[in-house]
């Protein structure tokens, strides 16, 4: 076959992403009798909270002792924790989550998974008007025109709608374009940043980590500003420690995984610069895991890595802009919109610009409002 060939198929709804949204969405619009495509550009879903990169999936429940999501999301929740192993944070996610997903979309009689496809193109049928999106499927070299009559962009990116022509948006409207009051007085191009996480095991007996010479250094507590890397087996359970039972507590006793704020945006694009944030952010997870191993006490005598990511999870991109622009003025609101299908339960989780990069800094802004000057 031609490595030119393109394989045509029609959809009645193509989802481009398979993150958490793309497959509730796939599987919502396949229980719907839809036949339906989702096109995933990596061998696993589940997106940033996939294995590849490992941040939990948290929503309007997580911070409540007795909330749960409910829809499908919750059913694959509760496919996890029936089957997993490990405790739900940052760096702890693995393939048991990876398959939950991907035997929740193989159930579907009405969907089909393209994974290792990616979105390079859109065709129009018209101005305005999308006929079908051209993929590209990696270790087939096989190229597809899928055709639809419905397509939910779920990339994260806003691939196929910037491809097609849509509109959107980049970086931080003013503070007076919407009366936000943690907005910056100007508009900017600036975004949060993308994280890598790693995971380290207690192998039982000491071992030594020498870092590469690439390394960045955090010689001491102070060089980690307002940085907390402490052992997660202190913070395994969304609820109370009090909540994990003895056994528990001594299973994951001497381990490390994280971090949150081991994050890299500003003056990157993390779009266009995604290889170039992956590299500086594996220059900060192993100065961090250095100063974690090599200065001060932190118990870790006995800790080796067992897992760095090497695919940045982001936190911003392009914003497509529909029918109504959700603004900090909704999520302080909550106003119950007449034609609601879902809801949002997450903070105003405002980072700094810059992330790590931000000397001297904390990740997240004391006030919120990053025109302000906190105490540092």
């Amino acid at each position: 076959m031609s490595m030119t060939t393109v394989t045509k198929e029609h959809f009645d709804v193509l989802v481009a992403g398979g993150g958490v949204a793309g497959v509730c969405a796939a599987i919502a619009a396949a229980r719907h009798g839809c036949k339906v495509a989702l096109v995933q550009d990596r061998p696993v879903l589940g997106g940033n909270s996939s294995s590849e990169i490992r941040v939990p999936p948290g929503g309007a429940a997580t911070p409540q002792p007795w909330a749960r999501e409910t829809g499908i999301v919750e059913e694959l929740q509760l496919e996890d924790r029936a089957r997993n192993h490990d405790p739900i944070w940052e760096g702890t996610m693995n393939s048991n989550w990876d398959l939950v997903l991907y035997e929740w979309v193989r159930r579907e009689p009405n969907l089909k998974l393209f994974l290792n496809t990616s979105v390079r193109d859109a065709v129009m049928a018209s101005p305005g008007k999308l006929a079908a999106a051209l993929c590209a499927q990696t270790g087939s070299e096989r190229t597809f025109a899928l055709h639809a009559a419905v397509f939910v962009d779920c990339t994260g990116d806003g691939t196929l709608g910037a491809a097609a022509g849509a509109e959107f948006r980049h970086g931080r409207e003013a503070r007076s374009e919407f009366g936000e009051s943690l907005a910056p007085e100007q508009a900017d191009s600036k975004t949060q940043g993308s994280s890598l996480f790693f995971r380290a095991r207690d192998v039982g007996r000491p071992v030594t980590f020498t870092p590469p010479p690439w390394a960045e250094d955090y010689p001491t507590e102070e060089s980690l500003h307002k940085r907390s890397h402490g052992m997660f087996r202190r913070r395994e359970y969304s609820g109370s420690a009090s909540m994990a039972s003895a056994d528990d507590q001594t299973r994951y006793k001497g381990e490390y995984a994280g971090y949150w704020w081991i994050e890299v945006g500003v003056p990157y694009n993390t779009i266009s610069d995604n290889p170039a944030i992956r590299d500086e952010l594996l220059r900060h997870v192993l100065g961090v895991w250095d100063h974690i191993k090599n200065h001060g006490n932190h118990g870790a005598e006995n800790l080796a890595l067992d897992w760095v990511g090497m695919v940045p999870g982001k936190r911003e991109s392009r914003r497509l802009m529909g029918d109504h622009i959700l603004t900090e003025n909704d999520v302080r609101n909550h106003p119950l919109f007449p034609d609601r299908v879902a809801y949002g339960g997450w903070f105003m989780d405002i980072h700094t610009m810059g992330g790590i990069l931000a000397k001297g800094q904390p990740p997240e802004a004391l006030s919120g409002d990053h025109d302000k000057s906190d105490e540092r």
